[in-house]
C-alpha cells in the first residue's frame, strides 16, 4: 500500500499541473478516465480595455447613455449642458453633432427614435429634441402644397390635409417655399418637443370641418408641476415615444403630431414633428405595474417597457407592449424580490431580451433572463478559486479539482447609468472618471487530455 500511495501521490502532483484551470474532475467509473474541462459559460463577459476615461472624452459628469442603431453612444453631461456623441471605436464625434454640444438646459436623459430624432430632458416639465437626420442631409425647403389622387382626379392641397384625408399624394408634384431661411434654420435646431402647457397639450386641437377630436387636452395635468426624469422610444411602427414624470409618477406616452413637411436636400420629403400626450400607461401606486418615485426607463425592440424607481416595495417593473400589464409576478419573479436591489440605478435590454440592472450600491450589474430569472452578476472582477482534494477509488488515489468562481464588486464607483449595444455592456463608473466596457464572450471548452493511470 505504500508503494501504492508514493505513485498516487505522485500522480496528484502531476494533475494539479495538467488540470490546472479545470472546473471539476469527476470520479471515474469502472475502466473511466476521469472527465474534466471549464463548462461553456453562454453569460460570460469579458471586460475590454482599454477604460474610456471621461477626460479622454471631454466629459465632466455624464448621468445618462443611450445608444442608437448604428452604434454611436449619446451621453447627457450635465456639468457641461451638453449632449456628446461617441463613435463605438471610442472617438468623439464632432461637425454635425456639435448642434448638441452648446444646449441652452442641463441634459439629465437621452433617447433617440428610429428616424434619428434625439430626444432629452433636464428634470423639467418640457421634452426637448433635434431632428439629427433632417440636420445631417439638411433642408432644401417646405412643401407647402403637392397634388393628391382624389378619386381618379389630381387635387392640389397642403400636406397635413392630403394626410389627414389619407389621399395618396402624386409623385413629384410638391410646390417647395425655400425663402423662409429663418424658419429652414430653426426647423434643423435643437427646440421644445412636448410641452404639457402648452395650447395644443391643455387645450387638445378638434378638427373644426368633422368635429373629430385629434388631440385630448389635459388641463389637470397641464397645471401640475412636472419632473421628466427618464425617456425612451416606441417601436419603429408606433410613432411616440414615453417620458417618465417622478414628480406626479406617470408614465406618458407621447404621439408625434405631423406638423411641417419638407424636402431635404437628397430629395427626401420627411416630417417634423410636435408632442402631443396620447395616455398615461403607468399610474402611481406601490404594485406590480404601478410606478412610484422613477430614476430610469428603458425599452426593448418589440416594445415592452422597463423602469426602475426608489418608491415602496419593488425596485424594478415591465410593463407588456400589448396592454401595459405587468411583465413580471411578485413572488416569483427574482427580478421583483424584495431587497434584491441596493439602488437600482439603471436598467437596460439586450437584443436577446436579456434585462441588466445597474445597482450603484451593490456596485455591480445584476443579469436577469427575460423571464426575470436571475443569472448572475456582470460588471465586476473574477477570479476562479481551485479546491483540490483526494480520494481513493479501488486502490488509486485519484484527485478532484473543483473551481469556484469568486466575484469581487469593486470596479464601480458611484455607477450612474449603463447600456447594451452588439455584445457589449457601456457603464459609466462616475465615482472613477471612466466608462467600462464588457463583452459577451464564449469560453473554450478544454478537454480531458491523455494521461496514464
Amino acid at each position: 500500500m505504500k508503494k501504492i500511495l508514493s505513485t498516487s501521490l505522485i500522480l496528484l502532483s502531476a494533475l494539479l499541473l495538467i488540470f490546472g484551470c479545470s472546473e471539476t474532475m469527476t470520479l471515474p467509473g469502472t475502466g473511466e478516465k476521469p472527465i474534466s474541462g471549464i463548462n461553456s459559460d453562454p453569460n460570460k463577459f469579458a471586460r475590454i480595455s482599454p477604460d474610456w476615461s471621461f477626460t479622454q472624452l471631454e466629459l465632466t459628469d455624464p448621468v445618462d447613455i443611450f445608444a442608437s442603431k448604428d452604434g454611436r453612444l449619446y451621453l447627457a453631461d450635465s456639468s457641461e449642458k451638453r449632449i456628446r456623441v461617441i463613435r463605438p471605436s471610442g472617438e468623439v464625434e464632432t461637425g454635425i453633432y456639435d448642434t448638441l454640444s452648446n444646449l441652452s438646459v442641463t441634459p439629465t436623459s437621452v433617447c433617440l427614435d428610429s428616424r434619428f430624432n434625439v430626444y432629452y430632458t433636464d428634470d423639467s416639465g418640457v421634452i426637448y429634441f433635434w431632428p439629427q437626420f433632417a440636420a445631417m442631409i439638411g433642408i432644401e425647403g417646405i412643401i407647402t402644397q403637392r397634388y393628391y389622387d382624389v378619386n381618379g382626379s389630381q387635387v392640389l392641397m397642403d400636406p397635413l390635409t392630403g394626410l389627414a384625408s389619407g389621399f395618396s399624394p402624386i409623385p413629384d408634384s410638391e410646390i417647395i417655399d425655400s425663402t423662409q431661411i429663418s424658419v429652414l434654420d430653426s426647423l434643423i435646431s435643437p427646440r421644445v418637443f412636448y410641452d404639457p402647457q402648452s395650447t395644443l397639450n391643455s387645450m387638445g386641437l378638434t378638427d373644426t370641418a368633422s368635429g373629430t377630436v385629434i388631440v385630448e387636452g389635459d388641463q389637470i395635468y397641464a397645471s401640475q408641476n412636472k419632473s421628466f426624469v427618464a425617456l425612451a422610444p416606441a417601436p419603429t411602427a408606433d410613432m411616440s415615444i414615453y417620458a417618465a414624470d417622478a414628480i406626479n409618477n406617470y408614465i406618458v406616452k407621447i404621439n408625434l403630431l405631423p406638423t411641417i413637411l419638407v424636402r431635404l436636400s437628397n430629395g427626401q420629403n420627411v416630417w417634423q414633428y410636435v408632442g402631443v400626450k396620447e395616455s398615461f400607461v403607468a399610474t402611481p401606486g406601490t404594485g406590480a405595474g404601478t410606478i412610484s418615485w422613477p430614476i430610469s426607463m428603458t425599452s426593448d425592440k418589440v416594445g415592452n417597457l422597463f423602469y426602475t424607481q426608489t418608491g415602496e416595495y419593488f425596485s424594478v417593473h415591465k410593463l407588456n407592449a400589448s396592454g401595459y400589464s405587468s411583465g413580471f409576478l411578485v413572488g416569483i419573479d427574482d427580478i421583483m424580490g424584495l431587497g434584491e436591489y441596493g439602488y437600482a440605478r439603471d436598467i437596460t435590454v439586450s437584443n436577446d431580451g436579456d434585462i441588466f440592472v445597474l445597482d450603484t450600491l451593490d456596485h455591480d450589474v445584476k443579469m436577469y433572463s427575460s423571464a426575470g430569472e436571475f443569472i448572475k452578476s456582470v460588471v465586476v472582477r473574477e477570479e476562479w478559486l481551485k479546491i483540490s482534494d483526494s480520494t481513493y477509488y479501488g486502490d488509486s488515489l485519484v484527485v478532484k479539482d473543483t473551481l469556484i468562481l469568486q466575484q469581487y464588486p469593486d470596479l464601480l464607483n458611484n455607477p450612474f447609468a449603463l447600456i447594451f449595444y452588439d455584445e457589449v455592456i457601456y457603464t459609466l463608473d462616475n465615482g472613477n472618471n471612466r466608462i467600462l466596457r464588457f463583452t459577451k464572450v464564449d469560453d473554450v471548452v478544454i478537454e480531458d487530455p491523455d494521461r496514464e493511470d
